[in-house]
């Protein structure tokens, strides 16, 4: 419980740098989701049940975002379903979870994933916003690429920080 609650302020940070940093920031291509980045990277590094539980809470607030495309409870489904399977290539991936490189790449694929996931269900909902936000998708990928290894050993600590290794009571 003691990840969780550690992680709401992180995610909430997150989201108020991505509204009121980078989104007025002119990108080339797309602008990077430092949001998707943290919240991926921290389920990667995370048990596949607390994960999905972050997940939903991340897609809860991104959902509530007034910068946020989409319906109500859009972003809690694709982010509670990819930060589970994650969570659960990280369970795999144990010995070389905690590495910058692969936490950048499974960060990237899994904001593929979830890209992927939340175009194909906006097709099914609205074809217009499925294709408008599938266009941005490879700025955003590439943004993920070239800022997950700058972000990575900050979220390695705070996750480290969470699980309570490290300090004198963990």
């Amino acid at each position: 419980m003691r990840k969780t609650i550690f992680f709401l302020p992180i995610a909430l940070v997150a989201l108020a740098l991505q509204n009121a940093v980078v989104a007025r920031i002119p990108f080339p291509f797309a602008d990077p989701s430092i949001f998707l980045i943290i919240v991926l990277a921290w389920a990667f590094l995370e048990d596949p049940e607390f994960a999905a539980l972050q997940g939903f809470i991340s897609g809860l607030l991104l959902d509530l975002n007034p910068l946020s495309v989409g319906l109500i409870g859009h972003w809690a489904f694709v982010l509670a379903a990819v930060c589970y399977g994650t969570s659960e290539m990280g369970v795999q991936l144990r010995s070389s979870r905690r590495a910058p490189l692969t936490l950048t790449v499974t960060v990237t694929g899994a904001l593929l994933i979830s890209l992927m996931l939340f175009a194909i269900t906006s097709w099914l909902i609205s074809a217009e916003q499925g294709l408008s936000f599938s266009q941005t998708t490879p700025g955003v990928l590439l943004w993920s690429a070239l800022i997950t290894p700058l972000l990575s050993p900050l979220i390695i600590r705070m996750s480290y920080f969470a699980q309570g290794i490290g300090t004198r009571n963990g």
